[in-house]
């Protein structure tokens, strides 16, 4: 589904040229999660734009479904921890937004948002405008908004980060129940140790910048949904953290 080779990036901050990422390479099956983690200021950001189509790399290839990655590819969902709600809109008028840019009849529109926004228990709130939901709901509209388009690549950035922990866990166990009826392919970037290890096939530690993937972690075990609860997900916590202790 994804190859990435070589690739580096860099961003200018006051005409220098401060590099992002050195020599990232790495693939993922058609189905499968990763979870990029590392310290802050490593790239991980960068690269999931990258796979976005929204920045270009200074050098180096990225692949997604075997061809060269391009800006707006229809079947990429990339899913922002702000959530990326019109206020002005009610649940459901932002639900349908993409469907509606992408000439969707009304009907169709609709019929797309009850499906994703039932799936994921918000349809009851479909009139609420973003001010009167809380902010697992919010997100779950953004997922909802993201799941009318019936993507094949899903890419998250910190989607979870400002919620509570209750809401947090509950929203990780959504997203998984979400990503075994659906099998897409889902690329998520996190500061948590225990969300990558929970969400996360294949986990990427990245170190300081510019980013380097210091260490590949093939996370056997994920995909249930009592992982959390057994020695098998502390015990790879505990190495996660080592490892990104340890390349700090």
């Amino acid at each position: 589904m994804i190859r990435v080779s070589g690739l580096e990036a860099a961003y200018i901050n006051n005409n220098t040229l401060i590099p992002a990422l050195g020599e990232v390479s790495f693939t993922l099956e058609r189905g499968q999660t990763c979870a990029i983690i590392g310290p802050s200021g490593c790239g991980k950001s960068t690269l999931l734009y990258i796979l976005a189509g929204l920045l270009k790399p200074l050098a180096g290839d990225v692949v997604i479904s075997g061809e060269p990655v391009r800006p707006k590819r229809k079947e990429t969902a990339l899913i922002l921890q702000d959530y990326g709600l019109l206020p002005w809109k009610t649940a459901l008028a932002n639900t349908t937004l993409g469907l509606e840019i992408r000439g969707y009849s009304v009907k169709e529109a609709l019929e797309g948002a009850r499906e994703a926004m039932t799936d994921l228990g918000i349809w009851e709130f479909r009139r609420h405008y973003p001010a009167q939901l809380s902010g697992g709901q919010r997100q779950r509209v953004a997922i909802a908004r993201s799941l009318t388009l019936k993507p094949d690549l899903f890419l998250m950035d910190e989607p979870f980060s400002s919620l509570d922990a209750l809401t947090r866990e509950s929203l990780q166990k959504t997203l998984l129940d979400f990503w075994k009826k659906k099998n897409s392919t889902m690329v998520l970037v996190t500061h948590s140790i225990e969300e990558a290890v929970f969400l996360g096939q294949k986990i990427l530690i990245f170190t300081s910048g510019p980013g380097r993937i210091l260490q590949t972690v093939e996370n056997y075990g994920m995909g249930d949904a009592g992982y959390r609860t057994r020695p098998q997900f502390y015990e790879r916590c505990s190495m996660v953290r080592g490892i990104i202790e340890g390349g700090l």
